[in-house]
């Protein structure tokens, strides 16, 4: 427990004589001009009756050095730790990466590690009888007395090596001092009390380490280093003396500054051993005739990773509190490699060089990991640590930054854990349309801006396809997204669920690269979390381990199986090649993992990918978020990881730091025990060459469905065709009792989409037969046709799959409701129409054949708008009107010449399905005016659009924000479209 100087009782000074005692309080009290020698007897007798036996208790700590603390924290105001020393930063080879300070250099060193030619010299110059008084020498006291009464001030203060220890550790600066009684006294009683508990050896180490030497030198070793470059215990003698004399006056006798006046108290040293014995006059002659070179200060060391030694300076600080790295002496043995490191600093700043011009990309980061561990091999946090024009000096790996695609691994990989879906399940690349909000509603895009239909995971995952990763989220949650990529290591995604959208899984939410890259990290370790770590050991100056480092073990967070198939996925360049093409900078020469991220508007790149020895996560960009020029991270950040990752693996020194094996066959990606591989793929998609994996928890979840049964069904099917103009598809099969047995595609249901059905229709129409059903778009639908099911079979009606369209029975009326989606799906169907035709034929044939039989039988034949989104347009925008009366929406319809237009159809839907319609007019004062009235007052949508007589779109589809954004809180809006 920390006590007050003041609290510090003074004790009978042992062994000492009363006579010596009162001799020395009488010179203090005449220097000061204090009481006459007759009353000195009474002021000393009353001091000594005053004392207690204790001062400074029992012994604090078994090292010297560990004492000194423990003094300092007690008695000594300040940092802690309060015995400020020089902490060294190490790379996992010992090679001395940073030098860390903060009030002086000082490197405690046990007494054996310095010179004894120090050792004497300081003794014979501050202490001769050090090794035989008891921490007070009494004829010293004496004759300082005596000296002081002569000069009538105090010019001596007769202080031994112990005094001053004690004097140092245990009196506050503005009391070392003070020229009274009770600070000499109190000194000596607490010099005899170390004497009693530390051994002689132990007081001179404190002693000669706690020594300013000038220069911000304390210490002999930080002295030696700084005066001569070497060790304090290879001093020689001529230059033990010339330090054993700087302390007196280390501001003063600075070597650097004041280089002579050191030198004549050099000679004073020597003359002092010359007078207690341990050299004759001419040793001492001939030692000041060797004279002094100064090695030069060589200051600390340059720091060789400085975004990493700022990593590692914060994580300790974070624990032990700011500031404390700096002044705590450690040694510490850091994960880095410093050719690991140096290849990324090149790398990176060479390829940021190269780029600038092309792409305006200014900067980048890279970290670099050892999988199965969470040792950190490399840390550069920018471009260039000293180029102020892109805030250099910031560590962008460890800043947060939206992810882009680059995080959709953690979205499959939680997805898979919990056996949602495999490798070969099929998500729909599709439209869909999300409502998040009161007139707020989100359409995922692709980066291609196309959609690619039915697809496998692995088709979805390897190309990077935003439109299934957004309705696999919708599917899995956001919150159970959150805590999947929480658990895989990224912790930066830190707010509530609530605050993140459907868009996290494109990067709508801030992570660092670190945290990335140990997310991918824990894909890389077979789904286990280690915690990134940039310590193997770290030490005090006495080779005490404070920290063991990387941790034994990691935690599993996901399955073993699904990181291997994330792992299989991402390391599939056949599966990304529809995207990136068959040579992409995302294949090495080893087999490597890896996935690409952009953000919106070309402001972030990354690249994170993982072979068996080696991982890393790389980020491109601008510092201050400007936009770069169309890149992407393929062409970003891609190369910057390519270069750095083939250039380590062909670095002999680097594999052997990773433990890495020579034989091909040990860099492969293999599976964890129970993973199977079948021969079983969606049919019409594209799946893995040579058989898909599975996890065998996925086996059983399926059960006698078998691997693909979240995703095709067996049933009785007849072939259905699309015809429109330029073009004929298979666009699926629909079911039909005692047709052949077919293995088909189930349309979408279960991750994304909105889960209510299209518009309502009237029920009895879907029991009628084909020919008798109606084909009014606002009544006919299937009650069960999801939006995004309608949507799906618009695409596929344009595009061709071979999924159930269910029924045949019931197909006319799912037709109608997806072309009223078509405009947004599949915009030609909606221009050209569409031929639908059942082959009844084919239904029992094995092979189905390219095109209809003469068998097939139209279904049902529709008019398209004959013109792209139709003939009609808006003339102008939106007038919102703020004085109508009612709530309506009002327009007019005009010809190609602006004349008004009569007998127009307009249909209008509101966000939850509501239909009306209504015609242009043909009265003489509302000629070519059409309105409908809104019953709500809830902020909402509105969908406007022209019909044709067929009732088919004849323009595009116009939302009408009503209550809310660009409509404010207008209650009427006005539309003209112009066409025809």
């Amino acid at each position: 427990m920390k006590r007050p100087t003041d609290a510090i009782r003074i004790s009978a000074p042992r062994r000492l004589s009363g006579l010596i005692f009162l001799l020395f309080t009488a010179s203090l009290l005449s220097a000061c001009g204090g009481r006459d020698l007759a009353s000195l007897a009474g002021f000393g007798q009353q001091v000594v009756q005053q004392t207690v036996a204790t001062t400074i208790g029992a012994r604090v700590a078994d090292e010297p050095m560990h004492a000194v603390e423990g003094y300092l924290r007690a008695y000594q105001p300040g940092a802690e730790p309060r015995l400020f020393q020089t902490t060294r930063i190490y790379d996992r080879q010992g090679r001395l990466l940073a030098e860390l300070m903060d009030e002086g250099r000082r490197t405690w060193v046990p007494l054996l590690r310095i010179s004894p030619h120090l050792i004497d010299a300081t003794i014979a110059t501050e202490d001769s009888t050090f090794y035989s008084n008891n921490g007070i020498d009494p004829a010293r006291i004496a004759g300082a007395a005596l000296q002081n009464l002569q000069e009538g001030e105090i010019v001596s203060g007769a202080s031994t090596i112990t005094m001053q220890l004690a004097r140092n550790l245990f009196l506050p600066p503005e009391k070392r001092y003070d020229p009274t009684v009770d600070r000499k006294a109190l000194e000596m009683n607490i010099a005899q009390e170390l004497t009693a508990l530390y051994s002689k050896d132990e007081i001179l180490e404190m002693y000669l380490n706690l020594l300013n030497y000038g220069q911000l030198a304390y210490g002999p070793e930080a002295a030696a280093q700084v005066y001569f470059g070497k060790s304090a215990a290879d001093l020689s003698l001529a230059e033990a003396t010339f330090l054993a004399g700087i302390p007196q006056q280390p501001a003063n006798l600075n070597p650097y500054e004041h280089f002579e006046d050191t030198r004549q108290r050099q000679q004073i040293v020597l003359a002092l051993m010359v007078r207690h014995g341990y050299l004759t006059q001419a040793q001492a002659d001939q030692v000041f005739a060797q004279g002094i070179e100064l090695a030069g200060d060589p200051g600390l060391a340059p720091n060789l990773a400085p975004h990493f030694v700022q990593y590692v300076i914060g994580t300790l600080d974070a624990t032990y509190g700011d500031g404390f790295t700096r002044r705590a002496g450690l040694n510490i043995y850091t994960t880095l490699d410093l050719n690991i490191q140096q290849l990324a600093q090149e790398t990176v700043q060479r390829t940021v060089t190269e780029l600038r011009p092309r792409y305006d990309l200014g900067n980048a980061a890279l970290v670099a990991m050892r999988p199965g561990s969470g040792e950190i091999l490399a840390m550069v946090g920018s471009a260039d640590f000293n180029d102020a024009t892109i805030a250099g000096q910031v560590n962008v790996a460890v800043s947060p930054r939206q992810p882009g695609s680059a995080i959709k691994p953690v979205l499959y990989a939680t997805a898979m854990n919990d056996d949602l879906l495999s490798p070969a399940s099929v998500l729909w690349d599709t439209p869909i349309t999300y409502t998040v909000g009161p007139g707020n509603v989100y359409r995922p895009r692709n980066y291609d801006d196309r959609f690619h239909g039915p697809v496998t995971a692995r088709t979805a995952l390897a190309n990077s396809y935003n439109i299934p990763a957004v309705k696999l989220l919708d599917g899995v949650g956001v919150e159970r997204m959150l805590e999947g990529a929480r658990a895989m290591g990224v912790r930066s995604l830190d707010q509530a669920s609530n605050w993140y959208g459907l868009s996290l899984t494109l990067g709508g939410g801030e992570v660092t690269l670190l945290d990335l890259t140990t997310a991918f990290h824990t894909l890389a370790s077979s789904g286990q979390y280690y915690p990134p770590t940039p310590f193997l050991a770290i030490t005090d100056n006495l080779g005490d381990r404070i920290d063991d480092g990387v941790p034994d073990g990691g935690e599993q967070v996901i399955t073993p199986e699904s990181a291997f198939l994330v792992t299989d996925i991402l390391s599939d360049n056949a599966a990304r090649t529809p995207a990136f093409g068959v040579n992409n900078p995302l294949t090495l020469s080893r087999p490597a993992a890896v996935k690409t991220g952009t953000t919106s508007d070309w402001r972030d790149n990354w690249t994170v990918g993982y072979t068996r020895y080696l991982l890393a996560g790389v980020w491109a960009g601008n510092s201050d978020g400007r936009p770069m020029r169309n890149v992407s991270g393929v062409t970003g950040a891609a190369p910057i990881w390519r270069a750095f990752m083939e250039a380590a693996l062909a670095d002999p020194a680097i594999l052997a730091t990773l433990g890495a094996r020579t034989a091909p066959e040990d860099w492969a990606f293999t599976p964890p025990a129970g993973v199977e591989m079948r021969d079983e793929c969606p049919p019409g998609l594209r799946c893995r060459e040579g058989g898909e994996y599975f996890a065998p928890s996925w086996l059983a979840e399926m059960g006698d469905a078998g691997p693909l049964g979240d995703s095709v069904v067996d049933m009785p099917a007849a072939p259905v065709y699309a015809q429109s103009t330029g073009s004929q598809v298979l666009a699926g099969f629909c079911r039909m009792p005692g047709a052949i047995m077919r293995t088909i595609l189930t349309l979408p249901d279960g991750f994304g989409g909105d889960a209510q059905p299209a518009p309502a229709e009237n029920a009895a129409a879907n029991d009628a037969p084909a020919a008798e059903q109606e084909t009014d778009p606002a009544a006919a639908s299937s009650p069960t046709l999801t939006d995004e099911q309608a949507l799906a079979l618009a695409w596929v009606l344009r595009n061709g799959s071979r999924a159930d369209l269910g029924d045949c029975d019931s197909l006319a009326p799912r037709v109608e409701a997806a072309l009223r989606a078509a405009p947004e799906a599949a915009p030609e169907l909606a221009q050209s129409g569409v031929r639908v035709l059942i082959d009844v034929q084919a239904a029992y044939w094995p092979d189905v054949p390219p095109g209809p039989s003469p068998g097939a039988i139209e279904l049902a034949r529709f008019a398209g708008s004959g013109g792209a989104y139709g003939t009609y347009a808006l003339r102008q925008p939106i007038w919102h009107d703020y004085a109508c009366p009612g709530q309506y929406i009002m327009g007019q319809v005009l010809d190609r010449s602006g004349a008004p237009v009569a007998g127009v159809q307009v249909m209008a839907r509101d966000e939850w399905g509501n239909v009306a319609q209504a015609v242009s007019k043909n009265g003489p004062a509302d000629y070519g005016w059409f309105d409908f009235l809104i019953t709500s007052t809830t902020p909402h949508n509105i969908y406007v659009t022209v019909l044709d007589p067929a009732g088919n779109p004849a323009s595009p589809t116009i939302t009408v924000q009503h209550r809310y954004g660009e409509g404010g809180d207008a209650p009427c809006h006005y539309l003209i479209f112009q066409g025809g």
